[in-house]
């Protein structure tokens, strides 16, 4: 009776601590999809604990066998496996899908899983009403949940295995031993005897419980690992941008200082030009230096721009309409046409149309540049987590990998010595900042670049 009465409080005391040890975690920072759905994990645990320490009260209070207490009973466990099938359906679509799978999935079709659930815990109970047994509850919603949050989990682990194999192997073992709680529960009844050792099954089911309990909370280091990576990245653009400052003053000097001797060889050469008449040798030498000199005042100009913070004042944009105009604008280039977009319904930002034109200007020709006529560039704006998302992926040639951490910086470029002068992205980098923007640039030297730009949506506070 007392091994009973520990059993049962502990096997309670697992979940209610799971649950707990979710709740208490500050999640909302976290980019990982999983961190979106984990509290319905966490409410399963708290009432699946309560239901066990009511399953604790009845086997030790025999006089409380009633039907209205069955009913309360088969009303909290009924409740728990509901939220972890729902856990288990919507960490598989996060798992098929990417974190962002569950942000794509579209609300019909969370509405009909939603429904479909409920529908089943309904009919569930309805079986369980007229037994006066909690069986078919057990067998049609807790194992199929507990299965599926056990799949879930151990398939997860391959995307959180980036940050940490430890927190990957964390979670692969809660997942295991969910899909061993979820056949002990669902489908092995609670007063069978387990042969060789001669014991209930629900002590596998408590010793299953406290090891789902034990891993799942070990696998949270990935959210601090992933904290201490977003920590260290922030520090790098801080670092940047700095950097990015003092080179836009020092290059403010540099194009001012250029531009005074730049002019007076454009207009000597003009000079030479009137003087040396129609000496087709001769011309054919100042063209060389006027297109030079035309180069070096290119050159300047992109210097100016870089270096130049200037206080223009931002108004509502429609981000789809600067990305189409963007295309509209660069139809005439060589390849233009495998540029397609997949724009989606977003918010209006806070922008100049003009200086967003030119980031995305920039980093189409860039992309463009990387591929050929077999290749794709695809544009795709959504919204995400109150910020307006636009990701350019290309197909072409990709950026070697000592090269993907300086693509920001000014004068840095991989493109033949006089197809680029660098500046292109340090510019946009500067004009996305200035919009309280954010970009991120990730490539491969196999090929193909993602870019991905995100501006914070319209506030009352703009």
């Amino acid at each position: 009776m007392v091994w009973s009465f520990i059993l049962y409080l502990l096997y309670g005391l697992a979940f209610f601590t799971l649950g707990v040890a979710i709740l208490s975690r500050d999640l909302r920072s976290s980019e990982l999809g999983i961190a979106r759905i984990l509290w319905l994990l966490a409410v399963f645990g708290i009432i699946h604990g309560f239901h066990e320490w009511l399953e604790l009260l009845r086997q030790f209070n025999p006089e409380i066998q009633s039907s209205g207490f069955f009913l309360f009973r088969l009303l909290v466990i009924s409740s728990s496996f509901l939220f972890l099938l729902y856990f288990g359906l919507f960490l598989n679509i996060i798992t098929l899908y990417g974190d962002q799978g569950l942000k794509t999935t579209p609300r019909i079709v969370k509405a009909l899983i939603g429904v479909s659930a409920l529908s089943l815990i309904l009919v569930a109970a309805y079986l369980d009403l007229g037994s006066g047994k909690d069986i078919n509850t057990r067998l049609l919603v807790a194992f199929p949940g507990g299965l599926l949050s056990g799949i879930g989990l151990v398939a997860y682990s391959r995307i959180v295995r980036t940050f940490s194999r430890n927190a990957a192997l964390n979670f692969i073992l809660a997942g295991s031993f969910m899909i061993c709680y979820s056949l002990l529960t669902g489908v092995i009844p609670s007063d069978v005897i387990v042969p060789f050792v001669d014991v209930r099954v629900i002590l596998f089911r408590g010793l299953s419980a406290f090891l789902i309990m034990f891993f799942t909370i070990r696998a949270f280091s990935v959210f601090n690992l992933e904290q201490r990576e977003l920590i260290n990245e922030r520090l790098l653009r801080f670092s940047q941008s700095e950097k990015l400052t003092s080179m836009g003053i020092l290059a403010a000097g540099i194009a001012h200082e250029i531009n005074n001797p730049l002019t007076n060889v454009s207009l000597n050469v003009e000079m030479l030009r009137d003087l040396i008449g129609n000496d087709e040798r001769m011309n054919r030498k100042l063209e060389a230096i006027e297109r030079n000199v035309d180069r070096a005042s290119r050159i300047t100009k992109e210097l100016l721009h870089f270096s130049r913070d200037e206080e223009i004042p931002l108004k509502p944009t429609d981000i789809n309409h600067i990305i189409a105009s963007t295309k509209n604008l660069l139809k005439n280039q060589k390849l233009s046409s495998i540029i397609q977009l997949k724009l989606q319904n977003v918010p209006e930002i806070m922008g100049i149309s003009w200086k967003l034109e030119e980031v995305f200007i920039n980093l189409l020709m860039n992309s463009i540049d990387a591929c050929n006529e077999e290749d794709s560039i695809e544009i795709e704006t959504f919204f995400d987590k109150d910020r307006v998302m636009v990701v350019i992926t290309d197909t072409g040639h990709g950026i070697l990998e000592d090269g993907i951490s300086k693509v920001f910086d000014p004068f840095f470029t991989t493109k033949e010595i006089g197809k680029g002068t660098g500046l292109g992205l340090s510019v946009s980098y500067n004009i996305i900042k200035q919009h309280r923007g954010e970009i991120s640039l990730v490539s491969s030297e196999h090929g193909g670049t993602i870019v991905t730009v995100s501006f914070p949506v319209i506030r009352d506070d703009n």
